[in-house]
């Protein structure tokens, strides 16, 4: 009857109804999920890519603005190692992202092959993927160009990913190789034999962080006499109440000196003693210390603030040596600026500072260099691997890292472990003078700098 067949379709209608609304429910949720799912997806390499890309910005500006420009001395802080460390770590980033997305699409795809499958062998079900049924046969869905098809939701490109990925490799390759002199590495120590014969003399350089003030004095001298040297190139021969220069003192310990090393030969001048057990046949102050030569009575701290670089020449076995043992100023005061309105003129100052010594003693070497002088330099240059100062010394004379067996020198902190590392201390050498071995030592923890230690062959 009309009203029965009415009456079945309203009630199947409704059960129809009842049934597909849950079902709906579902299907949005999935949606959502989905669209979250891809919103990550697509984080992750926009991410990546924007790491990169400020990263190979920062090493480059570094590369080219470092030692000339003085607000690069905040950013030089940076550990030379991580101009290594980064880059690879974006390149293992970029590779796991890589086969984490060809994971998902071998799973996606194979899901994709079982659900076609099921398909096929259900009843009344259309053969054509994504289509709707009609009564004269199936008719496919258009295609939105999207991914679930509504706005805002662009499909896959694989190739999309594929080509950010290779910009990520790409990027981290030029940053690591545009800072490639300056990540701290020595390749060389992977191939380098330390003799084993004895050189001329052996070289000792060492800042002894205010001449030992803060710990025990004994402990202090016998570590000092344990190293052996021909030769002790020492910074910081004096003693302070703060890193305030004005509150820093000359130390007179000529005599305990004399004591600890009878027959050695003493030069001092401000905060540099060099101890020679070679005879000393000459010795100059370089670079601004040339302001304070021939002044015995210049007030100390003025001394003290020029003389940077202090050249003794001896004679071994014939042969004269001219050592320079050398203390360029701290980058960045530690003292209370840091927390002051004069911080950036601070770092100006330092800049004007540390350049005016770095331009003095490069003068000196270029001109001993042309002599062919047998020349070693060594001390505390507080430049890492990094800074752009060091760019000349590291490019006109040998390094004696190049002579050691660390293939990550540093010197700096020995005091806390996690800080070790910047390579702060260096050794270079010129003319007929050979570093033979050359390593950082341990002095007991009397100071936050390693010493340098070195055989040397003229």
């Amino acid at each position: 009857m009309p009203g029965e067949g009415t009456a079945a379709r309203g009630t199947v209608a409704g059960r129809a109804g009842t049934d597909t609304a849950p079902a709906g429910g579902h299907g949005t949720a999935g949606k959502r999920g989905a669209r979250a799912g891809r919103a990550r997806r697509h984080r992750a390499p926009r991410t990546l890519t924007a790491l990169a890309v400020l990263w190979t910005c920062f090493a480059v500006v570094q590369h080219l603005l470092s030692g000339r420009w003085w607000v690069m001395l905040v950013p030089d802080l940076v550990p030379p190692i991580a101009f290594l460390l980064v880059p690879v770590l974006l390149i293992v980033w970029a590779g796991v992202a890589a086969l984490r997305r060809r994971g998902r699409a071998a799973a996606e795809g194979s899901g994709a092959r079982e659900s076609g499958g099921a398909a096929g062998t259900a009843p009344g079900d259309s053969a054509v993927s994504g289509a709707r049924s009609r009564p004269d046969g199936p008719v496919a869905e258009p295609d939105t160009g999207r991914a679930d098809g509504r706005p805002g939701h662009p499909v896959p490109r694989p190739g999309r990913h594929r080509a950010v990925l290779l910009l990520v490799c790409c990027l981290a390759l030029v940053s690591a190789s545009v800072s490639w002199s300056r990540n701290g590495v020595r390749l060389t120590a992977l191939t380098h034999h330390v003799s084993s014969t004895a050189g001329d003399l052996r070289v000792v350089s060492w800042n002894t962080t205010w001449w030992g003030q803060d710990v025990d004095t004994d402990r202090f001298w016998q570590t000092l006499r344990a190293q052996r040297a021909d030769v002790y190139l020492l910074q910081e021969y004096l003693h302070g109440v703060d890193y305030r220069q004005e509150n820093l003192r000359p130390v007179d310990d000529l005599a305990r000196i004399h004591r600890e090393f009878p027959g050695y030969y003493v030069v001092t001048r401000g905060e540099l003693i060099t101890l020679s057990r070679f005879p000393v046949i000459g010795s100059k102050l370089v670079g601004t210390g040339q302001s304070v030569a021939g002044r015995p009575d210049a007030p100390w701290l003025e001394v003290y603030r020029a003389v940077k670089t202090l050249r003794v020449d001896i004679r071994v076995h014939g042969r004269s040596l001219s050592l320079y043992n050398v203390h360029i100023p701290v980058q960045i005061d530690p003292g209370p600026q840091l927390i002051s309105p004069g911080f950036f003129g601070m770092l100006r100052d330092r800049q004007r500072t540390r350049t005016a010594q770095f331009r003095g003693l490069n003068a000196e070497l270029r001109e001993q260099r042309a002599k062919g002088t047998a020349a070693l330099v060594a001390g505390d240059f507080n430049s890492s691997p990094a800074m752009g100062e060091m760019q000349e010394l590291r490019s006109t004379m040998r390094d004696a890292a190049d002579s050691g067996t660390d293939l990550y020198p540093h010197s700096w902190n020995e005091l806390v472990t996690v800080l070790g590392l910047w390579r702060l201390d260096w050794a270079f050498s010129t003319g007929p003078v050979t570093v033979d071995s050359y390593r950082f030592d341990d002095m007991n923890r009397l100071s936050d700098h390693r010493a340098q230690v070195m055989e040397v062959s003229l």
